[in-house]
């Protein structure tokens, strides 16, 4: 096509690039190149590669659709009105939005990285006493999970199966008190897993938990929940006392509530401190459960542990399709998922939260699993079509060094992991430019200097993701259900931090 009838034309395609015929655009659409932005962020040996066109060749086709998207010098003030159309997304805080000078911005990527994560499971025997309207019980996990799948149909999902549970209420720890609380449980969890933790402490209690499972700690920062894979002999945990033998034979017996329920609480109601005597990885192959607890997020065993169970990715999923005179950009979101992290549950819980009808906000949300790095960054790829035919104006990948971290362990795969995961980088920098997207990464800390270099505070990934988010906020429990979010990188706004808590309905700013 001459360059007088490409100027009239307000859409491209590949064939109206200089020396791009029928067949060379068939073998450009093959190898993945089948977009302007695709072809505009590729190198001149990549193109050579496909095609078999020689390098001045690609390196003129490339030029040409970098014209075409408009990718040309600019002066500084172009730039600073560019800037001021860059797209916000609240995060429903207004403490964090301030924080981030407005929201969540497109054209740039965010990274969050601190102590969260998923895998937060545990093994078939442990026992939990629950009351629903037959009674007061105690039996395992397992057991209960059993009991409601006969009840209510059990439903595919992520890597297992989840089943909804009515009027069923466990003992928890209350954050805000400290004391023991009587909670609402809403669903049973379960899916297969290979290994797991076994933690053994001083006191002869043990309990086996999937690696990245929460083990509430008590050290000189106070009370924390650290992923038990973190975990070291000598670390101190906090449990509740146990309840007396007598009483859970009697509550096995009768599965009745003539056992007080202010008697079992005042039981349990004191904090005890162990320390860790013993960490092991042990083989599995078997069902391992979750149960999910609104507000509080733990739940109480009959020896005394507190077990956690499974914001900020969810919440901007839901949040970017409100409208835009309400934080959002009237868009779509994809949201790809390495570690089993997302929950329908609560996206429907946030979907209410702001006056969204969750069914309608959850078929606007792209759902995929990243199964390894290299098919997470073929996702990637895929976006770059994806996001041409469909109004998406956020990706989140949650988390995106999960994969790299546990594919390349150890120094002598250092430069191989860093080398893979700064293309992924660069490919999410290009993407976040060319559409106008909001790329929002959650990242994991180092807790093991021994095994990966540097502060063990630090997010994981070294140098290549230092420099490639254009904000990086490092998230830290606080006290119950409050989060403190520190601004560690951004030339665009000042350093600080703020503090934010997370409800039902999602993020929001303490009362």
């Amino acid at each position: 096509m001459s360059n007088e009838k490409a100027e009239n034309k307000l859409v491209y395609d590949i064939t109206d690039l200089p020396g791009v015929g029928s067949a060379t655009a068939q073998k450009l659409i093959e190898a993945g190149y089948s977009s302007l932005e695709a072809i505009a962020v590729a190198t001149p040996q990549e193109l050579s590669d496909v095609t078999g066109l020689p390098i001045p060749t690609a390196n003129k086709i490339i030029k040409a659709a970098r014209e075409f998207l408009g990718f040309k010098f600019k002066t500084a003030l172009e730039l600073k009105k560019e800037r001021m159309n860059v797209k916000k997304i609240t995060t429903s805080s207004r403490n964090l939005d301030e924080l981030l000078g407005g929201g969540i911005e497109t054209k740039n990527i965010t990274e969050f990285y601190g102590e969260f994560g998923s895998g937060k499971c545990f093994s078939k025997d442990t026992q939990i006493y629950f009351e629903n309207n037959d009674g007061l019980y105690l039996m395992n996990i397992k057991e209960m999970y059993d009991l409601y799948a006969g009840r209510k149909r059990e439903t595919p999902f992520d890597n297992g199966y989840i089943v909804p549970i009515d009027s069923v209420y466990v003992y928890a720890l209350n954050p805000k008190t400290m004391n023991i609380m009587q909670v609402r449980a809403k669903y049973l969890y379960r899916e297969k897993i290979s290994k797991l933790v076994k933690i053994t402490l001083n006191n002869g209690i043990s309990v086996k938990t999937t690696l990245r499972h929460p083990v509430l700690i008590y050290n000189k920062e106070g009370l924390k929940w650290i992923p038990a894979n973190n975990l070291e002999p000598g670390d101190t945990t906090v449990t509740v006392k146990p309840i007396p033998d007598s009483i859970s034979a009697e509550i096995t017996k009768s599965k009745s509530t003539k056992i007080q329920k202010t008697k079992l609480v005042d039981k349990m109601n004191v904090l005890n401190f162990h320390a860790i005597e013993d960490i092991e990885l042990v083989d599995y192959n078997d069902w391992v459960y979750d149960l999910v607890v609104p507000h509080v997020h733990n739940f109480i065993t009959p020896t005394g542990l507190i077990l956690h169970n499974t914001q900020l990715s969810h919440q901007l999923s839901v949040n970017v399709q409100l409208a835009q005179d309400k934080g959002g950009l009237d868009a779509k979101a994809v949201y790809i998922d390495t570690e089993g992290t997302f929950r329908w549950e609560r996206i429907e819980a946030m979907a209410r939260g702001v006056g969204l009808d969750p069914d309608k906000v959850m078929e606007n949300i792209y759902w995929i699993r990243a199964v390894n790095s290299h098919h997470q960054i073929a996702i990637v790829e895929e976006l770059f079509d994806l996001l041409k035919r469909e109004n998406i104006k956020l990706v989140v990948i949650d988390s995106l060094t999960s994969h790299f971290r546990a594919e390349f362990p150890g120094r002598e795969n250092l430069a191989m992991r860093q080398q893979l995961l700064n293309k992924h980088l660069h490919q999410l920098m290009r993407l976040s430019e060319i559409f106008d997207v909001a790329v929002v990464i959650t990242n994991q800390v180092m807790a093991r200097p021994d095994v990966f270099y540097g502060d063990p505070t630090q997010a994981v990934g070294g140098h290549v993701l230092y420099h490639a988010p254009g904000i990086r906020i490092q998230l830290k429990k606080s006290r119950g259900n409050k989060r403190i979010a520190r601004v560690v990188d951004a030339p665009h706004i000042p350093e600080g931090e703020t503090i934010f808590v997370i409800t039902e309905w999602g993020i929001r700013d303490p009362e």
